[in-house]
Formats: C-alpha cells, sequence, structure tokens
C-alpha cells in the first residue's frame, strides 16, 4: 500500500517526533537536570506537581485562545452549543481538545512513575518539557495539515506511551 504525500509527511513528522523524544528522554535520564540530590515519595509528588503546572500553563493557553477567539468573533461569541463555529474557532477547540486528553494520560503517566519505581522521578523534567514542546509544535502546525502538527503530536504522545508502558513494567517486575 503505498501513502499519500500527506501521509508520508505525516509518518516522517511522527517519526521525528519519537526521535526526538527519545533523545531527550536518555539525555535527561543519563544526566538528571532539575533533579533534587535526595528525596522521599511525598518529595517526587511535589516535584511532579510541580512540573505539572507546566501542562497546566498548555491547558489555560488553550482555553484562553478558544475564549479570545469567540470573544472577536460575531459568528463565535454565543458558544459552539449555539452556534456552528468558524475555522478559526474549531481549529482551537481541536487543539484544546486534543491538549485535554493529552493531558490527562500525561498527568496519570507521571504518577504511576514514581509509584512503581521512584527513580523513574529522573525522567519527569524530560517528559514534561516534550509535552510543552510538542504542544506548542501542534498548535502551531494544526492549521497546516496533519503532516506540520505531527512531530508535535508525537513530541507530546510517545513519552506518554514511553511513561505507561515502563510504569506497566515497573508493576510487574
Amino acid at each position: 500500500m503505498s501513502l499519500s504525500m500527506k501521509q508520508g509527511g505525516t509518518a516522517k513528522g511522527m517519526a521525528a517526533g519519537g526521535i526526538i523524544s527519545a533523545a531527550v528522554i536518555i539525555i535527561q535520564y543519563r544526566f538528571k537536570f532539575f533533579i533534587p540530590s535526595s528525596f522521599s515519595f511525598t518529595d517526587a509528588v511535589k516535584f511532579v506537581c510541580k512540573w505539572d503546572t507546566l501542562l497546566f500553563i498548555c491547558l489555560l493557553a488553550a482555553i484562553a485562545r478558544v475564549a479570545t477567539a469567540r470573544f472577536f468573533s460575531p459568528q463565535d461569541i454565543d458558544g459552539s452549543g449555539l452556534t456552528t463555529p468558524t475555522k478559526e474557532v474549531s481549529i482551537d477547540r481541536a487543539v484544546l481538545q486534543n491538549t485535554l486528553e493529552q493531558i490527562t494520560l500525561a498527568m496519570g503517566a507521571y504518577f504511576s512513575l514514581i509509584s512503581t519505581r521512584l527513580e523513574n522521578l529522573y525522567i519527569i523534567p524530560a517528559l514534561v518539557l516534550l509535552f510543552v514542546s510538542g504542544r506548542i509544535l501542534f498548535w502551531f502546525g494544526y492549521s497546516k495539515g496533519a503532516a506540520h502538527r505531527a512531530c508535535g503530536f508525537g513530541m507530546t504522545f510517545y513519552p506518554t506511551v514511553f511513561s505507561i508502558i515502563l510504569s506497566v513494567i515497573c508493576f510487574i517486575f
């Protein structure tokens, strides 16, 4: 089966997101940037909560963008329940929805990581920075099509998948 140009571009973007994610996680695990020298489980939970603030900023920005776009659009001001959204608001809502979905998975994965093995704390900063960077790339690329948002999606999604898989492995072994 041959892929269309859009599918090929999307696959390349997703692969780039995966490669970047793997490299950042490996570097973080090796050098342990931003990690306290010693920590208890309570310290680890606090550490994850602090880093999760950056995820909430992504969500806050996406919500603010939808609200702002609606406010300045006579067609959208009444909200999606009462009107058919403009293309701009539709895009912003799609980014917001995907960001909310990604945050839900990521936060659960981060807490699973530290709950199954405390040393997994070492990769939390990398996971969060990949998430934020990925969301920015996803947001700016969204209106240009799948290939332009794929790397950002990959940088958000693949680290979360890795986190969930690692949590399951740590839980079992």
